[in-house]
């Protein structure tokens, strides 16, 4: 039985492979190291041995990193993919993103911070029994995310129907928003609250005013409460708003990275906080839930409570609610043997 996981490193350029393999020997789970320098061959050896993670240089002829990361993306879902690249081309880190990918490195910062790079990478080969198949779509909190725990300097473009917006990060720190009609931490609320979104990376401009200086956790948690209210909000308004700071304030608080409502009806809108893709999370909890209860009904083991389950990046426990099913999402760090009972206050105050 295979024990030392594997790593697949691509990319056209043999002394950048010899470089890389020597990287990856220093990490403390003593990979299996292998490298190819197409595409073409390195969606072969995919097809033959079971590799955890792929790096994978982006610039490259013939096939480029970007055709080989969406061809894994629908033909090895669970495989964990790192984006390498020697130039600075934010359309390609954007793409990137797009298309899923668990990080984005420059080559020279992994070269200036190899520690930093190989504990990431360690963190990408931890896999346990029993995981559930990743979403792959990123959302925008988890690119905020990754631009500040890299330091990256960017300004993020986002869209949702005909609403646009752009957030400014300066060396991983948010430092602006703006939306039509406010900036500054009221412009940043306002963002997260869309439902579906979309963005694209811009380059950097490091000239940009600084309006915003409390850190992204500490936005997520006080922010809220420093929103402008609308000119005349209606009492019904009034008491939505109040429902969604409380219940906003209650995640960070708790520690959680989302929250996703699932509608028992089919059909149903789902509807979340802190993850792009609501509906492919649904598609799975309805899933392992309708899979649950028939066990559960086979075995007399009585009403269903809640299922969790883990993959490489989080926890996840899904309650079955009144009409409605709540999928919390806790990060990897969190300890399960509280998540049952901060997932259930969770779900209460969502409910309520």
């Amino acid at each position: 039985m295979e024990t030392r996981p594997k790593i697949l490193v691509l990319d056209d350029d043999s002394d950048w492979l010899s470089v890389c393999s020597d990287f990856l020997t220093q990490l403390p789970s003593s990979p299996d190291i292998q490298t190819a320098s197409s595409g073409t061959r390195a969606l072969s050896l995919l097809d033959v041995q079971p590799f955890r993670v792929l790096l994978c240089d982006l610039k490259m002829p013939q096939m480029n990193g970007l055709e080989v990361l969406s061809i894994v993306r629908r033909r090895f879902p669970e495989l964990r993919t790192v984006a390498l690249t020697g130039f600075s081309d934010e359309e390609f880190r954007s793409r990137a993103y797009e298309l899923g990918v668990d990080m984005f490195w420059m080559k020279a910062d992994m070269q200036q911070d190899r520690q930093k790079f190989l504990d990431c990478i360690e963190s990408l080969l931890i896999r346990n029994e029993g995981e559930f198949r990743a979403v792959q779509k990123k959302s925008l909190l988890d690119v905020i995310r990754m631009e500040s725990a890299l330091h990256n300097s960017s300004v993020l473009r986002i869209t949702s129907g005909w609403k646009a917006a752009h957030i400014w990060i300066r060396n991983g720190q948010l430092i602006d928003a703006q939306v039509e009609g406010a900036d500054g931490e009221a412009a940043f609320w306002r963002i997260l609250k869309w439902n579906t979104s979309a963005f694209e990376i811009l380059p950097a401009e490091p000239g940009h005013v600084q309006t915003i200086t409390k850190s992204l956790e500490a936005l997520l948690l006080e922010s809220a409460q420093t929103m402008k209210k609308a000119e005349h909000p209606t009492p019904k308004q009034e008491e939505e708003e109040t429902a969604f700071v409380t219940r906003l304030t209650a995640v960070t608080c708790e520690g959680a990275d989302f929250v996703v409502t699932v509608p028992d009806k089919k059909g149903g809108a789902a509807r979340g906080w802190g993850i792009r893709d609501a509906d492919q999370l649904a598609a799975w909890a309805r899933l392992a839930g309708e899979t649950a209860q028939r066990l559960g009904r086979k075995l007399g083991a009585g009403p269903l409570t809640h299922i969790a389950g883990h993959n490489q990046e989080r926890h996840l426990l899904s309650l079955p609610g009144k009409g409605r099913t709540f999928v919390i999402g806790w990060p990897r760090e969190a300890d399960p043997r509280h998540l049952f009972e901060q997932s259930k206050k969770l779900a209460d105050t969502w409910a309520s």
